[in-house]
């Protein structure tokens, strides 16, 4: 997981923009296949983050399969267990 918190700061670096002041934020949820972003962007307003459209923002949304066939999990904010670890 590191590894890939290293490459994201990498992109992250290289795709802002320096003439727009903006913050990165990381959010991990749990949710279904085929979550629409702004589905996504809501939930975690109703969690209690503060997703501001002028920020760089990274959400990640993990799901489940078994035997080929994808599993809708019920949304579920993982982002606390993220910054933690």
């Amino acid at each position: 997981m590191n590894d890939l918190h290293k490459r994201l700061a990498k992109l992250e670096v290289a795709t802002a923009p320096p003439a727009i002041p903006r913050q990165t934020h990381r959010f991990l949820i749990e949710g279904p296949a085929g979550l629409p972003p702004e589905d996504a962007v809501a939930f975690l307003r109703s969690s209690g983050h503060a997703v501001r459209d002028e920020d760089f923002n990274i959400i990640r949304v993990v799901t489940d399969a078994e035997n080929g066939q994808t599993i809708n999990l019920p949304l579920r904010d993982r982002t606390a267990e993220v910054r933690q670890g």
